[in-house]
């Protein structure tokens, strides 16, 4: 038996709102890992989570992840789960919960893409860097959500009271409202702003929020990394890549 939560709560892990729709759960004798990347290919990373959620040990291919989510989203509490294996590869999962029994069909291994997050290279130096917290993910996510429509946002260094700041813009000014906020951080290189996509790492952070402990890096040359770790020993992370203008 599995706890509903601890698959629901992978599967946002990855999935991000729906932005990813096509992975492997790689499944060994004590661990799930899954690796993914979005579409355009401006977000990659990975989870580790401890136990195989009492599923043989195999890859799964999972080709539609909201379908699945939906299919969950009527289940509740704890959830028996096993799959049908053919051929030594797994076919369709069960799950059930004591009203309804779910059989979801898995797709073939070699129909969904690879992603090796080993050979994503980050530059050697860090520009900045701080440790997540909760009033962090709260202020992005309701910035966020008060400019709904807006595709972007920017991160940038600005020298404060107390030394080099980390200023979050989301929104630009040539697209109307624009919300900002500061956040202390360690800064060794200062940078002019880089533009990331503000809706992908809203739902990062959401799918996260539960977190034990949390750090994120950035890159001048354009990258930033984000690390979680859970109380269960899951760990995630993630790696996002700048979009091309500020504007």
């Amino acid at each position: 038996m599995v706890s509903k939560k601890v698959i629901s709560d992978v599967i946002s892990q990855y999935s991000l709102g729906g932005e990813i729709e096509k992975v492997k759960w790689q499944i060994t004798d004590d661990e799930l890992y899954i690796s993914f990347k979005n579409g355009s290919k401006t977000i990659a990373g990975e989870i580790k989570h401890p136990g195989n959620l009492g599923l043989k040990k195999g890859t799964y291919g999972i080709y539609d992840t909201s379908k699945l989510t939906k299919c969950l989203n009527i289940l509740d509490g704890e959830l028996l789960i096993e799959a049908k294996i053919v051929n030594d590869t797994p076919s369709i999962l069960n799950i059930a919960d004591t009203n309804y029994e779910i059989r979801f069909n898995l797709a073939s291994a070699g129909a969904i893409e690879d992603t090796d997050v080993n050979k994503i290279k980050t530059p050697e130096e860090e520009s900045a860097s701080f440790d997540i917290t909760d009033e962090f993910i709260t202020r992005f996510v309701k910035s966020k959500n008060a400019l709904s429509d807006i595709e972007k946002f920017t991160i940038e260094t600005r020298e404060g009271f107390s030394g080099d700041e980390l200023v979050f813009t989301i929104g630009t000014e040539l697209r109307g409202s624009t919300i900002e906020f500061t956040m202390d951080a360690t800064v060794s290189k200062p940078f002019k702003p880089l533009p990331f996509s503000a809706e992908s790492f809203k739902e990062i952070l959401k799918a996260n929020k539960s977190y034990e402990s949390g750090k994120l890096t950035i890159y001048n040359e354009g990258f930033i990394v984000i690390n979680f770790d859970f109380e269960n020993k899951t760990t995630t992370k993630y790696f996002i890549i700048r979009l091309q203008d500020v504007n």
